[in-house]
């Protein structure tokens, strides 16, 4: 009778690679949703164009490797990659733009290093720092598109520009009306609200419920809240499902809750903003949820999470209030990739049996 080799139990799990990846698409559905009904269609085109030049690359540097394309590409890496940077980058920038980011994204900061599992760095944060400290002013402007523009402007449709331009026409942004407009203007651009200390008194949630206005109407200022709001609950998905672990996100959003809450001062002259303002009003719920969880590139320990959350949550407030840069996410979540290492070391588990082995030997 032939005997069977037999092998220790292993556990299983239905959730591949490329399904991890695609729920984590799914989950930045609401997000991108509020996103594109306040912001209008041009967040959809960045993100479209990035997922076509992120996979085309991954081809590419497959192809140079001698890897098997069809397997690499199913993992969705890339596909995840070119969400999160269309995610960030501001809708109506230039072509080029997205593509510049995507390829350092991909080539450089992923594929240099080896691949997926093997990057320090998130390859997001990677693609959007190297636009953010070249391009500044193109990525420090979110554009505020009005009906009017499209009257006043003259503009080739059929460039790439002008097709961003007239689709975000199509969306007016939250509480822009056309008494504001000047035919003189040639366009309008804003930084987040966290830019904008006249709003820290006041939730515009509170505001627009006050003023009767529906919180869903684009008239009503609502738009950075419910977008944050619409990441929260792919977060709250993604826990659901136990794609990440609690450690981070919570650790994250509680540090950045917590130092608003201290150094905030009503009245005073330093305006750092209240604590709903620096949870709600600026990215960082997709930070949190989507971005600081990366698996290969964050701490991988519980506590080494823990630790990781709150040194990227102490990052993001320190660099919004006192730094130069307001959108402080990806800074702030390279930097908790470079301590990574060292926390998976010094918040490593006791091994099982050696500390007992110890006293039983002395």
């Amino acid at each position: 009778m032939q005997s069977l080799a037999a092998c220790s139990p292993l556990q299983h799990s239905r959730l591949t690679i490329g399904r991890i990846m695609l729920l984590v698409v799914v989950a930045c559905i609401p997000g991108i949703s509020m996103a594109t009904w306040f912001f209008g269609y041009g967040l959809i085109i960045n993100i479209g164009l990035a997922i076509c030049v992120a996979l085309a690359l991954e081809a590419a540097i497959l192809t140079i490797r001698q890897k098997n394309v069809r397997l690499h590409l199913a993992d969705n890496s890339a596909l995840v990659t070119a969400v999160l940077f269309g995610i960030a980058i501001p809708p109506g920038c230039p072509w080029w733009i997205v593509v510049i980011g995507i390829f350092f994204a991909i080539v450089v900061a992923k594929h240099i290093y080896g691949g997926l599992g093997q990057n320090p760095f998130n390859p997001a944060m990677c693609g959007y720092l190297l636009l953010l400290l070249s391009f500044p002013l193109e990525m420090a402007s979110w554009y505020l598109p009005s009906g009017s523009l499209l009257e006043q402007q003259s503009f080739n449709p059929l460039s790439w520009s002008g097709l961003q331009q007239s689709m975000l026409l199509s969306m007016p942004f939250l509480a822009v009306d056309s008494i504001s407009m000047h035919a003189s203007i040639d366009g309008l651009a804003m930084a987040t609200p966290l830019a904008e200390f006249n709003m820290a008194g006041k939730s515009a949630l509170l505001a627009a419920q006050e003023s009767g206005l529906s919180i869903f109407a684009r008239t009503s200022g609502t738009g950075w809240e419910l977008v944050n709001i619409g990441y929260l609950l792919g977060g709250l998905f993604l826990l659901y499902r136990r794609i990440i672990s609690w450690h981070i996100p919570l650790s994250l959003i509680v540090t950045v809750g917590l130092l608003a809450m201290f150094f905030y001062a009503p009245g005073s002259s330093a305006a750092y903003g209240t604590p709903y303002l620096h949870l709600f009003g600026s990215a960082t719920m997709i930070g949190a949820f989507f971005i600081a969880t990366d698996p290969v590139s964050a701490a991988t320990t519980n506590k080494g999470k823990i630790v990781y959350g709150i040194v990227i949550g102490c990052a993001i407030y320190a660099i919004r209030v006192w730094g130069s840069y307001l959108d402080s996410i990806a800074l702030a979540v390279l930097f908790g990739n470079f301590c990574a290492p060292a926390l998976d070391h010094f918040c490593r588990p006791r091994i099982y049996g050696h500390g007992r082995s110890k006293e039983l030997g002395s």
